[in-house]
């Protein structure tokens, strides 16, 4: 069965606060679900902080995912659950990188990452894909107890989540989801590649 998301990235003013980049990740919220001929208003949406977003007006089965990172901010509706993150390079993470990686739960991750042609590039994949499947556990009500509590090897084709990653300039995007085919429509258009 084809699962649908609908994401908009999109990028905040300067400086913007926490609090201003989670109104404005449910003001895009509210745009995806008008698109979808829902009405959402954005203050009816759960408060920051509270978990998962999600709107009374919202029908099953669509549900809202939501990140955002160093000013953009990624939103989405999907008619299954799907965990989501968004990460910026930081440079100071290169000089920090053998002890990243080193954080990292699994043995076999760590050293593709260190055999990568670009290790922090493949760190953000790796730390992204850790934060989108503990996002999808907290939507699937068996949140894990940490970020890295989760376990990559429960990406397909071993495991029955499947995930889809962008990566450009810095910035990381990826999402995870158990449905095996996801239908995703991206503005602006993002090319995600499905993980195999």
């Amino acid at each position: 069965m084809i699962a649908y998301l609908d994401i908009v990235l999109a990028q905040a003013p300067a400086h913007s606060s926490g609090a201003c980049l989670s109104a404005l990740g449910r003001e895009l919220l509210s745009r995806l679900a008008d698109a979808r001929g829902y009405h959402c208003p954005v203050s009816e949406w759960s408060p920051r902080g509270s978990g998962a977003p999600w709107h009374p007006a919202l029908p099953p089965p669509w549900k809202a995912c939501l990140s955002h990172r160093d000013g953009r901010v990624i939103a989405g509706i999907s008619t299954a659950p799907v965990g989501i993150d968004i990460e910026h390079t930081r440079l100071r993470h290169e000089k920090r990188l053998p002890e990243l990686v080193a954080c990292l739960p699994e043995a076999d991750v760590r050293r593709k990452i260190h055999q990568s042609a670009v290790p922090l590039d493949a760190f953000y994949r790796a730390w992204t894909l850790h934060e989108a499947l503990y996002k999808l556990d907290s939507l699937s009500g068996t949140p894990a107890s940490h970020v890295l509590s989760t376990r990559l090897e429960r990406l397909a084709p071993g495991g029955d989540v499947h995930a889809w990653q962008w990566q450009q300039q810095g910035w990381t995007i990826s999402l995870c989801t158990q449905a095996s085919s996801l239908e995703i429509r991206a503005l602006p258009n993002l090319s995600f590649i499905k993980r195999c």
